[in-house]
């Protein structure tokens, strides 16, 4: 008769670490700086007060008000606010707390790799999944994995602390987005770049359309719960651009149209880019690489990608524009810490 083998002593389960309590209880968290190297925590489990020093790269965390024991999902709570505007931080370790840290994501030490915890994806992506196993099948005469379904609400969100405000990215919906969709597509400068202007019905078809195309997820992203730009993200494989470099098979690429005059500019950039780079990666861990084709001509753009670590790779036509070819690696974003807007 075969018998399950018992548990070996002394071993931790991955699985005993619940992804889905840590969603739960770091959902709405915030944090803001009492002053240099102090902390101010709020999450489910009350307020928190830490202090940290930094030295060679390592932060050493202390908490004073409010007792982080058995807590791991506070742990990396405060690691991500220590780490969140600081790109000299490599590593965390917690003061008399480092055991209260599962051992698969803890090193030796007892500290916290800051790369580990940022493609950590259950303090981010509110809805957990699992990559679909790749199956292959055909599109357009491109051969290319089956993507996953389509999901629905939100998807991403992250605590902005130079803004004080969460972002957010949610699945568009072509009944409740239609109406600002309709106004942002129609904006002047947006239409310059998207060359979409039109009717509602236009517009609510164009929704519908990306919403059935499996290689593309439309996101409408939002800061403090206020609507202020439309996003693609796509499978490059099967993309239109997909032809123009050798695609793998899980790179993504993305378009934006920020819609919301009042939230153009440096200020949001740094918060939007970095965090829908963020979610790419987390999405999918096979994704290695980010594309992107902007217009050879949109020398602003270009400047913001430069900044933000994409490397300029190659110029080529497309039939409606000339563009350039960049691309950001998941070991340069998370090697170099580019979750932290460049100064």
């Amino acid at each position: 008769m075969l018998t399950a083998p018992k548990a070996r002593l002394g071993k931790e389960n991955i699985m005993d670490f619940d992804a889905a309590k840590q969603r739960r209880a770091l959902q709405w968290r915030s944090y803001v700086s009492l002053a240099p190297n102090l902390i101010h925590l709020k999450t489910a489990y009350g307020h928190h007060e830490a202090a940290f020093e930094v030295e060679a790269g390592v932060a050493s965390v202390t908490f004073y008000h409010g007792d982080p024991v058995q807590s791991p999902e506070l742990l990396m709570a405060a690691a991500e606010a220590v780490t969140a505007e600081d790109r000299s931080i490599t590593s965390v370790v917690f003061e008399g707390h480092q055991t209260s840290l599962p051992g698969h994501i803890a090193d030796a030490g007892g500290g916290l790799d800051s790369a580990i915890l940022w493609q950590w994806p259950s303090l981010w992506l509110p809805q957990l999944s699992y990559p679909l196993p790749p199956v292959q099948e055909m599109t357009a005469g491109r051969y290319h994995p089956r993507r996953p379904a389509k999901p629905k609400g939100t998807i991403y969100r992250r605590f902005i602390p130079w803004l004080e405000r969460d972002i957010t990215f949610t699945v568009a919906d072509p009944e409740t987005d239609l109406a600002v969709f309709h106004r942002w597509m129609n904006d002047e400068q947006v239409n310059t770049i998207w060359e979409d202007a039109g009717s509602i019905d236009k517009h609510r078809e164009i929704l519908e359309e990306r919403i059935a195309d499996p290689h593309v997820l439309p996101l409408i992203g939002s800061f403090a719960d206020i609507p202020f730009g439309y996003f693609e993200v796509y499978w490059a494989k099967e993309n239109r651009l997909g032809p123009f470099y050798d695609a793998d098979e899980y790179d993504r690429g993305w378009h934006v149209a920020i819609g919301e005059p009042d939230y153009r500019g440096k200020k949001w950039i740094s918060a939007w880019l970095p965090s829908l780079m963020h979610f790419i990666f987390l999405d999918d861990p096979r994704t290695k690489r980010i594309v992107g084709e902007p217009r050879a001509s949109h020398e602003q753009q270009i400047r913001n990608l430069d900044r933000s670590g994409f490397a300029k790779v190659k110029h080529f036509d497309f039939p409606h524009k000339r563009a350039l070819l960049v691309m950001l690696g998941r070991e340069r974003f998370f090697g170099d810490r580019l979750w932290v807007p460049a100064s």
